[in-house]
């Protein structure tokens, strides 16, 4: 077995007890097959959050791996306990349900249902045991698109396909055919999907996996071909960074799905990912039970059944070798100085990673900090501008003002309330007050990078800074708020590790300045 397969094999092997601890096995409970556990045990959510029955597919998949024969019993029932439990709360009134009741969110209804028909696809259950929630999910995924985040609208369309797999005649080709064109049309000329305004790879490789269930689903051959120019896109970003790009990617993810990459056959990229999946220093590692639950658990069990059913994957594809590269498009620079990695993002406000042997840093800009607010230049925005030229980039724009909102009884009461009333109407409302805001605050950011032979020197400007405001730093954590990410990362404890840095500061009036050189030492 490969190594990285050998390490994902591990990884597979350490997971799927937590997996297991996460849903109910209680067959005499009305909870049986319910994948949130702090619902069914813990009693800490009044409502259980349907996107996790995912989980039920990936114990299925489990039960083909597993050695013994009373834990492939054992999995299969509890799998089919989980397409049951999904059935049941997909026709209550306000389904599907994510982040709090009556929602009608669109990632929940898409992955569950993907997961589900799935199961019925593979023969886990039979159609009539889970047809109510299709009539449910079939309906709601016809009248609904989501450009935004295109992985969740992808999954909405294989999920569409399965249905339509699953029950014939339950979804018009032609409606069908005109939200693959325009779910297709949310790739760019680059190869990635648009991920709240520019590209993020741990969504992209997820996107990946669900272009595959289309290619499955449809036969359709646009969907594969559409997988390579995303895992194109990857391959170049991972083989010259050497590994997950982080804080580059719109969303701010680390990990990586493996599904997609493998079916693939790129052997070069797949395995700089996770030929080290089982380390503690491996984003895996960081990787919390809600989404090994998610799309991440089955992504790995599926890779490892690819390989054993295949003996290797599709397309043995010859190695990439790491180049410069300018993507217009997605704003990222890609530059080789002096044998080590500059790998700039100027749609987030300038922030960049340089990397040189062992020894890395990474800048990501500035805060600003006035009492209960803030602002940040570490913000993806496609309001940033930049021009460059050789050895040298300019970034302008405005930093995004920022309020942290905590979690409290009389915040839930009324959301509850709302929910109650609105349903799905309210989900816009709050997006934009948690992930899209404004970037057109008052504070200008100019930022100058340029790069030599022996350094890389910062030029960094804010104007408008308030009196008695304070500016500090952007740490690794980004004000954006994305589920999936913000999990444990080396660089939240220190973003430079062994590079000599030189930097002055200072104010004058409301024009905070600073100029910041980081070294290269040869010596690697």
């Amino acid at each position: 077995m490969q190594p990285s397969l050998q390490a994902l094999r591990t990884v597979a092997d350490g997971i799927l007890p937590r997996v297991l601890t996460q849903v109910c096995r209680d067959p005499n409970s009305p909870a049986h097959g319910c994948f949130d556990r702090n619902w069914w045990h813990y009693k800490m959510r009044d409502f259980p959050s349907i996107i996790l029955q995912q989980g039920a597919y990936a114990l299925w998949l489990a039960a083909r791996l597993a050695d013994s024969a009373e834990l492939k019993l054992a999995l299969k029932s509890w799998s089919v306990a989980g397409a049951v439990f999904w059935n049941q709360r997909a026709g209550r009134r306000g389904a599907f349900e994510e982040y709090y009741p009556w929602e009608e969110g669109y990632p929940p209804l898409a992955f569950s249902t993907l997961a589900v028909m799935k199961l019925v696809a593979d023969g886990a259950v039979s159609g009539g045991m889970v047809r109510d929630g299709a009539r449910v999910a079939t309906r709601q995924l016809l009248r609904r698109f989501e450009p935004r985040a295109a992985n969740q609208q992808v999954a909405g369309l294989a999920a569409l396909a399965w249905l339509g797999k699953n029950y014939p005649g339950s979804v018009s080709a032609a409606e069908f055919a005109r939200l693959a064109d325009r779910t297709l049309a949310l790739q760019s000329k680059e190869g990635w999907f648009m991920e709240y305004d520019g590209p993020d790879l741990g969504y992209l490789s997820v996107t990946m996996d669900c272009l595959w269930d289309l290619y499955d689903a449809t036969g359709d051959g646009r969907f594969i071909e559409s997988a390579r120019r995303a895992a194109e896109f990857i391959r170049k970003l991972v083989v010259f960074y050497g590994g997950s790009i982080g804080m580059h990617n719109a969303r701010n993810t680390d990990y990586l799905a493996t599904y997609g990459l493998a079916r693939l056959g790129l052997d070069d990229c797949f395995g700089m990912l996770f030929s080290n999946a089982d380390d503690h220093g491996h984003f895996f590692a960081a990787v919390d039970d809600r989404y090994w639950c998610h799309y991440l658990g089955h992504s790995v069990l599926r890779t490892l059944l690819l390989t054993s059913a295949r003996g290797s994957a599709e397309n043995n594809e010859a190695a990439t070798t790491a180049a410069d590269c300018d993507f217009a498009e997605a704003g990222y620079q890609l530059v080789t100085v002096s044998g080590g990695k500059l790998f700039l993002s100027p749609l987030k406000g300038g922030i960049f990673s340089l990397r040189f042997g062992n020894r890395t840093v990474v800048d990501l800009g500035w805060m600003v900090s006035l009492g209960k607010k803030s602002w940040v230049s570490h913000w993806w925005s496609p309001a940033w501008t930049w021009h460059g030229e050789a050895g040298k980039y300019v970034i302008q724009g405005r930093m995004a003002p920022h309020r942290e909102m905590l979690s409290s009884p009389w915040k839930h009461l009324a959301l509850r309330a709302l929910s109650f009333c609105l349903g799905g109407k309210i989900i816009a409302l709050l997006k934009n007050r948690l992930i899209f805001k404004n970037s057109g605050g008052a504070l200008r950011f100019e930022r100058t990078v340029i790069w030599s032979e022996t350094s890389v020197t910062v030029s960094d400007r804010i104007f408008h800074v308030p009196p008695g405001a304070t500016v500090g730093r952007a740490p690794r954590s980004s004000k954006r708020h994305v589920a999936s990410a913000d999990s444990w990362h080396g660089e939240d404890a220190a973003l430079n590790q062994g590079v000599t840095v030189k930097e002055t500061h200072g104010q004058r009036g409301d024009i905070f300045s600073a100029t910041t050189e980081y070294f290269i030492n040869r010596s690697d």
